[in-house]
């Protein structure tokens, strides 16, 4: 009894129907522009990336070459002071002195030979 029921409310009913507008809104910007923004963006980065890369191994560069300069100069400092020691403790007169007072060694001129460079 409750279908025939049903059936016959059904059919008193009036019948709407309502029709959805279905609205394609279409996108301004398609796939293919999307990828190729995407591919200029990832080179855009890789190229920056080298770059602040080769900029980094430049600087690292710079500061060795400049302590080496550095070093340099301190070695050429104590080669400088070295050979001034040199020079001082080969003068003639130092080393007739060592001889003489040092060692006990006389100077004979008659024994003595010239030797040129």
């Amino acid at each position: 009894m409750s279908m025939v029921a049903r059936k016959i409310q059904e059919q008193h009913q009036p019948q709407v129907q309502t029709k959805k507008r279905i609205r394609q809104v279409r996108n301004p910007i398609t796939t293919g522009e999307k990828a190729i923004v995407g591919f200029v963006a990832l080179v855009t980065f890789i190229v920056l990336g080298f770059m602040v890369n080769n900029f980094a191994s430049l600087y690292t560069m710079n500061q060795e070459v400049y302590r080496l300069e550095q070093t340099i100069s301190q070695q050429q400092q104590v080669n400088e002071g070295l050979s001034l020691q040199v020079v001082e403790l080969s003068a003639p007169d130092r080393i007739l002195h060592i001889a003489s007072e040092q060692l006990g060694m006389s100077l004979d001129d008659n024994k003595v030979k010239v030797v040129q460079n």
